[in-house]
This record gives C-alpha cells, sequence and structure tokens, in this order.
C-alpha cells in the first residue's frame, strides 16, 4: 500500500512545492476582463451591432451634407444666427432623438425666447438603438443562468464583482453605440462649420456626454434586472422591449388627454423622462409637448403638477430599483 501510495504522488515528489510565479491581476482587471470579452464575443456573432454602426454613420453623414450645403443660406437669411446655434440646433435634437418615438417636445430658453426654442420632429435612431440595446443586453446574465457559467465567475470574482463586471460590459456597448458617434459628430460639425469659439460650444459636448451617459445607465439598470430574472435571454428581451416601448405610447396619450396640465403618469414612462431630462440639462422649465397634433405645456418649476425634481427623482428610481433587482437576484440565485 505503501508502494502504491508513493507511486501516486511520485509527480509531485519530483517537482516538489515551489512558489506561483505567473503574473498576478488585480480584481479591477478582472472585472475589466468580464467587460471587454462580452464586447468582443458580441461584436463577433452579432451582425446587428455592425448594421446599427453603419445606420448611425449613414445618419450622420446625410445630417452633415444637410447642414453644411444649407449653412451658408440659413446665416443669410438671419443674420442674427451664428455656427454655433446651427451646431447645436442640429445636434441636440439629434441625440434627443436616441429616446424618442411619438412625442414632440419644444424646449424655450428663458434667455432667447420662443424664436431659439429647439423643435424637435424627428425620431432619429431611437427605435435601432432601444432594440440592439435589448437584444445585446438581455444575454447578459441571463445566459450565465442558462449555460450554469456563473458559478465559474464566483470561483474567481466576488458577486459584487460580477454585477460590476456585467455593468461595465453594457457602457463599453453603450459608449461605443451611442456616446461615440455622437461626440464625433460634434467634433465633425465643429470643423466643419467652422468660425466658432470652442468653449463657446463646450456646453452642447458636455450635454451630449451627459445625457447619453444617463441613458446608457438608464438601459442598463433596467435591461440588466430584466435578465436577472430569467434565464431565457427572449423573454427577457422580449418584456423589457415591450414594457418601454408600449409606455412610451401609451402612457403620454394618457398624461395629455385630461387638459391643462400634463398628468402624473408621465412619470412612468422611463422614455419620455429621459427625453424631458435632456432639457432640464439645459436649464429650461418650460417645454411644449406635441401629441398627434396637440400641444401641451410643461411647467416644471411653477409648483404645481409635474416638477423638475420629479422627473429626475422618477428616473432615479427606476435606476435604483433596476440596480437592486439585479443585485438581490445575484446574491439569492448563488445562496440557494
Amino acid at each position: 500500500m505503501s508502494d502504491q501510495s508513493t507511486k501516486n504522488d511520485a509527480y509531485v515528489r519530483k517537482f516538489s512545492f515551489r512558489p506561483f510565479t505567473g503574473l498576478r491581476r488585480g480584481r479591477i482587471f478582472r472585472m475589466w476582463s468580464i467587460s471587454w470579452q462580452w464586447w468582443i464575443h458580441e461584436w463577433d456573432r452579432s451582425r446587428a451591432i455592425k448594421v446599427l454602426i453603419g445606420f448611425q454613420i449613414f445618419i450622420l453623414f446625410l445630417t452633415n451634407i444637410f447642414v453644411l450645403t444649407f449653412k451658408d443660406i440659413q446665416l443669410q437669411a438671419d443674420p442674427t444666427l451664428t455656427t454655433g446655434q446651427i451646431l447645436e440646433d442640429t445636434l441636440i435634437p439629434l441625440v434627443r432623438g436616441i429616446v424618442s418615438f411619438q412625442t414632440r417636445i419644444r424646449g424655450e430658453s428663458a434667455g432667447h425666447g420662443d424664436e431659439f426654442g429647439t423643435s424637435f420632429s424627428i425620431g432619429g435612431t431611437s427605435l435601432f438603438i432601444l432594440l440592439l440595446a435589448v437584444l445585446v443586453g438581455s444575454g447578459l446574465i441571463a445566459d450565465d443562468i442558462t449555460n450554469k457559467t456563473n458559478e465559474i465567475y464566483y470561483s474567481k470574482l466576488e458577486k459584487y464583482e460580477y454585477i460590476m463586471g456585467k455593468f461595465g460590459a453594457f457602457f463599453i456597448f453603450g459608449n461605443v453605440m451611442i456616446t461615440l458617434p455622437y461626440v464625433l459628430e460634434f467634433f465633425l460639425l465643429y470643423i466643419g462649420l467652422g468660425n466658432m469659439d470652442f468653449l463657446a460650444v463646450l456646453p452642447v459636448l458636455v450635454h451630449v456626454i451627459l445625457f447619453t451617459e444617463l441613458v446608457n445607465i438608464t438601459y442598463a439598470a433596467i435591461i440588466l434586472a430584466f435578465s436577472s430574472l430569467t434565464g431565457r435571454r427572449l423573454y427577457a428581451g422580449l418584456t423589457t422591449f415591450m414594457l418601454l416601448f408600449l409606455a412610451n405610447m401609451i402612457v403620454p396619450s394618457l398624461a395629455f388627454a385630461q387638459g391643462g396640465e400634463v398628468g402624473l403618469q408621465l412619470l412612468t414612462d422611463v422614455l419620455t423622462l429621459l427625453l424631458v431630462s435632456s432639457y432640464l440639462l439645459d436649464g429650461e422649465s418650460i417645454i411644449r409637448l406635441d401629441l398627434l397634433g396637440r400641444e401641451h405645456t410643461l411647467n416644471l418649476a411653477n409648483g404645481i403638477g409635474i416638477e423638475g425634481w420629479m422627473i429626475i427623482g422618477s428616473l432615479g428610481l427606476f435606476i435604483f430599483l433596476g440596480i437592486s433587482i439585479v443585485i438581490l437576484q445575484v446574491y439569492r440565485r448563488h445562496s440557494a
């Protein structure tokens, strides 16, 4: 028996026990690896990502051609107009188009009056971005549940690191697919239009970054919440899309149907909350919403009805609930 035991551990005895001499990676690197490897995997297998990038480039290309072609005509028609205002009036509506489906909104700046109110009427890439975000993000946790690969992650990572890695993966997607194209568009318009002070138009760039990151955070919280509730990517994606899309189709109609002040139902529509928050970033307090040809005024600072803090609070609540669901589901499932 002793001979057999000696034979079994001969390999270990031959090389003995030695300290690990490889490269040790920190936890931050491992969380980053989860995010980056997921993005590479999705990029390789998803044609939809490549199609949306192409669509984004096409929309921005057409926008640049149109703006630069008619720039001189606009400047001649309105001597008070500047290239900086053309840049703002072009880019900000495009960015707001990320979350706009049927509602047209016009804000009024207290400093300029009605003539400089931003008019929005283009849905832009909203439907394509929402579809792709749901399609890609719904499998972030659901696929791990189905394939039972989450236990492999937990062998190297703490559960909170797993969660952060998954959110990081969605942020990579959001910044590449949403934020980056509009940041590049800002610089393309800045170079193409010319004759403007960079510091004067810097607030437009700040607005683009802040708003698109807010969209990324909101989408990440909601989509990952549904992804953590089921092991079926299809169920998670379909439920998320239907709730967000149908709410944007139904809720504004109910909120505007009362006449006078817009109903509080509007606070349950995530996409409209995001759209209105864009005006709050600009310091707008009076917003005019046009739905099915009827215009409604939304005063966010008159102490009656919906207020600006309600918009921010409701949006923050959706984000908080989404993140909380992800945390509870991950910890509950692992302890079960």
